[in-house]
């Protein structure tokens, strides 16, 4: 282990509480965003796997945008979205009306391992709540264990409602259907009632069932990292780094 990241986690281990509450937001926040990236990386390995052709111009991306293609990074973080439940989603207000168009990719896109794709990120969160609660080995009791873990959340939630943000196709220059309707997801729209708005993932959606999703899992690893321990007889706060 590289020196510099040993001294980090040494000064997690401080035993007063600013000093580790810091190191641990900052370790939680690499470890969640560092979990979002893996996430959305093999989702798109899985895409390559599953389909054939540009991502950006599957029928069940297009539909979200009257057939016009999307740039190809989005699909992945749409479809990783998808994962967790969150939908590709249109949400327009006009003249006190609201219209909402949700479309959830994951359930659009067919390839091999398509229903075990939910299970991703519940693994990842596990995955990465264990690895917070490793690293920082002074948490001795269940409680600091699942506080560790669910930290992740500082990191996880913020790159997902981030990207939610970024990751998002206006509609202003989108094709109209020869009727001179923009068409998502198989409702027409004026073009002049849609021009403002855009479609993605919610973010305030997305931002909620992240954080809830990253603090139940994460703390969950977090005790498994915890019981590993006791099982295997070492305890938090002498384990080496380097394995020995």
């Amino acid at each position: 282990m590289p020196s510099s990241t040993r001294a980090f986690l040494d000064r997690c281990r401080d035993p007063h509480p600013p000093r580790s509450v810091r190191c641990l937001f900052a370790l939680a926040l690499v470890v969640g965003a560092g979990t979002v990236a893996v996430g959305v990386a093999v989702t798109g390995l899985w895409l390559v796997v599953a389909t054939d052709g540009a991502f950006g111009r599957l029928p069940a991306v297009t539909s979200m945008t009257s057939g016009a293609p999307v740039p190809a990074p989005f699909v992945p973080v749409w479809t990783y979205g998808g994962t967790m439940g969150i939908p590709v989603s249109l949400v327009d207000v006009t003249d006190g009306s609201r219209a909402v168009i949700n479309r959830n990719l994951v359930e659009l896109i067919e390839g091999p391992g398509a229903r075990w794709l939910g299970a991703l990120p519940v693994g990842l969160l596990i995955a990465a709540g264990g690895v917070s609660a490793w690293l920082l080995s002074s948490v001795r009791s269940l409680g600091e264990s699942f506080l560790a873990g669910a930290a992740v959340a500082v990191g996880y939630a913020p790159a997902l409602v981030a990207l939610a943000l970024l990751f998002r196709v206006g509609l202003g220059d989108v094709p109209v259907t020869d009727a001179g309707y923009v068409r998502v997801g198989g409702t027409g729209f004026p073009p002049a009632q849609v021009a403002g708005d855009s479609v993605g993932l919610p973010p305030w959606r997305t931002a909620a069932r992240t954080f809830l999703a990253a603090i139940t899992l994460g703390g969950l690893g977090g005790l498994c990292a915890h019981f590993g321990a006791v099982v295997r007889r070492i305890p938090f706060d002498s384990r080496s780094l380097d394995g020995g």
